[in-house]
């Protein structure tokens, strides 16, 4: 292996991959906490009021976010494809900024009520905070346009330090969070390793690019020839399991399934890297290519991170606290629309006398039309106003809010953002656990895969109250990709 010398930047960057790689991966020995923790430490924290393992899972994500964002700069600043990575760079800004303030002030949405109030964790949160503030300000300029070869500069030299900070900082807030009972001992290290697989992919990427640059070296190359082969090991332990080092196998057949296509897709096309690796400088078109290939496997494996995570006991506090805290303080919102209530009473009224038959009459017919693309049940009911309307305000949830349909008092829909399978809900949960209970009802679904957007799902429903008779007079459901929560 190559000498660095210790001060160098690169030097920060490798030490942290290199020191997890050796003939047995170097994983966490069994019964070591995540990132090291203590159990002593893990047990003194009340876990399940302040959002514990969503803060284990959030502040671990803060490496990934800060390779991402370090690719992403590299590529605005050389112009490859500066347009979607000045995307990519506002994204994960915006998250590394929103959950380093969760963590220490606390978000509902976010799953992590409450602020911080351990001495030791919060003096870790500040000084990640410290590091970040210049490397956020240089970022925000970058992702508008507007960055400089001096904003440029500022990423590039201080992303290994706040990488190195993180590490720290996940260390300690998993010290003082995780429950030693469930997921140190059995889930952390594999937990830990897979977020690190994200972090990894942008790792690559970035590499390449300050190798195309220029403003990369030999020390660049040897970096980005660890972090491939890293990639590939953890990835068929995590696929078979490595019990001498603490990793169990796939828990069931969905996650080894799961990381069996992984892996396929990553013997697929890694030899995108095979032209930085044999010491030749990566072209542009190489570079962006590269980069769509690392948020690919950054999506799978988030994609198996949610399927480990709810797999794992105690995983409510992952996504159902924040689920219900985005219902409650920002979706139920929406239901105050006077135009929305009054097309709910409007449909209440209209169908009044419908008797059983009548409601399996509409819903065969929508389940007819739905199958043959469309129809006239279908078509009036998505041209409506309040269909629309939905529509529109799902599209500025940016992906969170994946469907959202309006109940009457039937269970029948009465506005939509997107068809549905069926038209009436009145024979399920979504509808009889919440209209049927009472105006402070809600409903949280069990998370599934949805194949059309690719991620997985959670449906949060909600009785529908009108106002101004305080009368409940429908239900809401919202289906939430269950990985923005994570």
């Amino acid at each position: 292996m190559f000498k660095l010398e210790p001060n160098h930047p690169t030097t920060r960057r490798t030490s942290i991959l290199t020191s997890a790689i050796c003939l047995s991966l170097a994983f966490t020995a069994p019964g070591v906490g995540m990132f090291g923790a203590t159990e002593a430490e893990a047990q003194t924290a009340d876990t399940e009021a302040v959002g514990g393992k969503a803060r284990v899972s959030r502040s671990a994500s803060l490496r990934t976010l800060t390779e991402t964002i370090a690719s992403a700069s590299c590529r605005i600043g050389n112009g490859y494809n500066a347009e979607l990575a000045q995307l990519e760079l506002q994204a994960a800004r915006s998250d590394f900024d929103q959950i380093l303030n969760g963590l220490i002030n606390g978000n509902n949405a976010l799953g992590m009520p409450g602020p911080e109030e351990r001495r030791r964790t919060l003096q870790e949160l500040n000084q990640t905070a410290a590091l970040w503030a210049p490397i956020d300000a240089a970022a925000v300029q970058l992702a508008a346009g507007l960055g400089s070869d001096a904003d440029a500069s500022v990423v590039r030299e201080g992303y290994p330090a706040l990488y190195t900070q993180t590490e720290q900082m996940a260390s300690v807030v998993s010290g003082q969070y995780a429950d030693p009972q469930q997921l140190l001992q059995s889930d952390a290290t594999v937990l830990n390793f897979a977020v690190r697989q994200r972090a990894l992919a942008y790792s690559m990427t970035r590499a390449m690019c300050e190798l195309a640059a220029g403003t990369g070296d030999a020390d660049t190359q040897e970096e980005l020839a660890t972090s491939v082969d890293l990639f590939d090991r953890t990835l068929i332990a995590l696929r078979d399991g490595f019990p001498a080092a603490g990793i169990n196998p796939p828990p069931n057949d969905t996650i080894r399934d799961r990381l069996s296509e992984t892996y396929l897709l990553w013997t697929a096309q890694k030899s995108v890297f095979d032209q930085a690796l044999a010491g030749q400088t990566p072209d542009a078109n190489v570079v962006v290519s590269s980069a769509a290939f690392s948020s690919e496997l950054s999506r799978e494996m988030n994609n198996i991170i949610t399927l480990f995570l709810i797999a794992a006991p105690g995983q409510d506090d992952v996504y159902r606290i924040p689920l219900e805290a985005y219902a409650t303080d920002e979706l139920a919102g929406w239901m105050t629309n006077p135009e929305l209530i009054a097309a709910i009473n409007a449909q209440n009224d209209a169908h009044a006398g419908l008797n059983e038959d009548g409601i399996i009459a509409l819903d065969q017919q929508w389940r007819a039309e739905e199958g043959e693309g469309g129809g006239e049940l279908i078509n009036r009911l998505m041209s409506e106003p309040m269909s629309v309307w939905l529509a529109d305000k799902q599209a500025g949830t940016a992906g969170f809010v994946t469907e959202v349909f309006v109940m009457d008092n039937k269970g029948l829909n009465v506005a939509q953002s997107a068809v549905t399978s069926d038209y009436w809900q009145g024979d399920e949960a979504k509808w009889q656990q919440t209209y049927s209970v009472g105006p402070d009802a809600m409903h949280i679904s069990e998370v599934e895969f949805d194949d059309s957007t690719g991620f997985y799902q959670s449906q949060a429903s909600m009785a529908v109250t009108d106002p101004a008779t305080g009368e409940v007079i429908g239900a809401v459901t919202f289906g939430i990709n269950v990985q923005s929560l994570m």
